[in-house]
């Protein structure tokens, strides 16, 4: 059996409006009220307001129209991954690294260390998961908020959790695709930042290249703006590819190039043809990833690319793509929820040794620390 899978990032807006996911969300997090009697409490005085001020995170994540995994993660130097809940049908299908990835990604700007904690039970039976994020021991909890079972504490250094993310982000993004957002795309295109503005705005349609192959037809690309912005600012599909004089592509396509006839002339001078790319389904990113800030992400140096290459050989612009992908998510999928269940459509069987993957029940946090 297969059913849709998308996740939901909440924000400012859903609290200040009350939307419908905002009561999805909080449905699932009052579930928890018989084993945390604290947490409806917890939910009005710290997530609402921490949500709205934008120093906590939320997502919920649907199983078709269901409400299926509801998760908190709170910023800042000691940043708090403070509730994970996954229904019993989402188990071994990695959406619990999903979510630890997610919440890494969302600490990553401030934290230097990351904490949770957990029932000492769930330690027991999924310490692998937990460890394999760089979360290596628990200790008892000084607080105990939890009804029936004692709660343990485990804390990383960030560079440890983020190094575990790193690792396991072409996994991740060869099971998932991310709401439009695509993790393996196969080419980065070089855009002019005033260029790149009008393309995101859809006020052009048409880029121009001397140089190009017809074989990216139908392909998505990722779109950087280069100097002095330097920074990835969304994706597009090409959706055509004309290969003429000058003189019958500025005929065709003028109106859609979004610039004046003397800019195309100058940028056309000395060649005898011009490629004219189409670009259609155009996904602006929430903000856009400076070169730097990418670089640093993937410990990896990247280099500017000069008009358009590949990923295919070039890894670590390969690897800054799928963690665009997933900052800018949220998204959806096709989950597969037979027994030993992998992700359908991109549908590569799962190789970690974590295929069996836990459904971590990460404490709420009450005391606001």
């Amino acid at each position: 059996m297969k059913e849709n899978f998308k996740i939901v990032r909440l924000g400012q807006g859903d609290v200040r409006c009350k939307t419908d996911h905002l009561a999805s969300f909080e449905a699932l997090i009052l579930e928890n009220e018989r084993v945390y009697p604290e947490i409806a409490d917890w939910y009005r005085k710290r997530v609402l307001p921490g949500i709205r001020d934008e120093e906590r995170v939320a997502f919920i994540g649907y199983l078709g129209e269901r409400p299926a995994v509801s998760a908190i993660v709170k910023k800042g130097p000691d940043a708090k991954f403070c509730h994970l809940k996954i229904v019993e049908p989402l188990r071994n299908t990695h959406v619990g690294e999903v979510f630890f990835a997610l919440m890494a990604l969302e600490a990553r700007d401030l934290a230097k260390n990351i904490y949770f904690t957990l029932p000492e039970e769930v330690w027991k039976q999924k310490a692998e998961f937990f460890q394999s994020f760089g979360f290596k021991s628990a200790i008892l909890a000084e607080k105990q908020y939890r009804l029936f079972d004692r709660e343990l504490h485990c804390d990383a250094p960030f560079s440890a959790v983020w190094d575990s993310v790193l690792h396991k982000i072409p996994k991740l993004a060869s099971l998932y695709s991310f709401g439009g957002f695509s993790p393996d795309n196969q080419l980065l295109l070089s855009i002019k930042p005033e260029f790149a503005e009008r393309i995101l705005n859809r006020n052009k349609r048409i880029e121009l290249r001397r140089k190009f192959s017809t074989k990216w037809l139908g392909y998505r690309i990722n779109l950087y703006a280069s100097s002095p912005v330097m920074s990835l600012v969304g994706e597009a599909r090409i959706a055509g590819i004309t290969v003429n004089e000058p003189d019958m592509i500025w005929e065709k396509f003028g109106n859609e190039i979004g610039c004046s006839r003397a800019e195309f002339d100058a940028y056309c001078v000395g060649t005898k043809q011009i490629y004219a790319i189409e670009l259609d389904e155009v996904k602006p990113y929430r903000d856009r990833i400076p070169l730097v800030l990418a670089s640093q992400m993937i410990k990896e140096e990247l280099v500017p690319p000069q008009s358009y290459f590949t990923l295919e050989k070039n890894r670590p612009w390969a690897k800054a793509i799928s963690l665009a992908a997933y900052l800018h998510c949220c998204f959806k999928s096709t989950i597969s929820l037979a027994l030993n269940a992998g992700i359908s459509a991109r549908c590569k069987p799962p190789v970690s040794k974590l295929a069996a993957d836990p459904l971590p029940m990460v404490q709420p946090e009450l005391d606001f620390s």
